[in-house]
């Protein structure tokens, strides 16, 4: 299958995905748990974008926790970080992906020890298929934390096409398993 052909075979998966809910809950559940997680003062996270597992409730854990929130913006070919309160605004891109305002504080990824990265579709080993940007591919080059994806099981494929600059994450978290790739 080609790239387009995989991004829309897991849109039909997640499309027809039964108890939605539950598995965002396990999903959230096992991410909470991790080591990683709980050593981290400073986390960077995407917020959820179409069907997706959705982010929210770790971002307003994460500032139960006293961390810091890291989002990023896309700003030309670029992805930048900002730190994100309670009280900041957010607004839609032309994706339709919330994103801060221009008044936010800008931040380096760098500052953050894990760093929730998006995707499409994974492999055990740790690739990810996005939305074909490759803004995160670009943001990780030099980044040293822990790079974590969230995912449903339906997300999980044995194979599929990877490019040289591909960037794979260190775990994927499903409502199944943790993987550590």
């Amino acid at each position: 299958m080609n790239k387009q052909e995989v991004r829309r075979l897991i849109k039909e998966r997640l499309d027809m995905m039964e108890n939605r809910a539950e598995k965002e809950r396990l999903i959230h559940e096992h991410v909470l748990l991790l080591p990683e997680w709980q050593q981290a003062t400073c986390v960077a996270i995407t917020l959820a974008f179409r069907n997706e597992c959705d982010t929210r409730m770790l971002i307003e854990q994460a500032w139960q926790e006293g961390k810091t929130v890291l989002i990023p913006k896309v700003v030309g070919d670029e992805m930048i970080f900002y730190e994100h309160g309670p009280e900041d605004q957010l607004q839609a891109n032309q994706m339709g992906i919330a994103e801060p305002i221009a008044s936010a504080r800008r931040a380096s990824l760098d500052q953050a020890e894990l760093c929730l990265v998006p995707g499409r579709a994974y492999r055990r080993d740790g690739y990810r298929l996005g939305w074909g940007g490759g803004y995160y591919d670009r943001a990780l080059v030099t980044y040293t934390g822990c790079k974590v994806s969230i995912a449903f099981s339906e997300q999980l494929l044995s194979d599929f096409e990877v490019e040289a600059f591909d960037i794979p994450v260190d775990l994927i978290v499903t409502d199944l398993e943790v993987i550590r790739c």
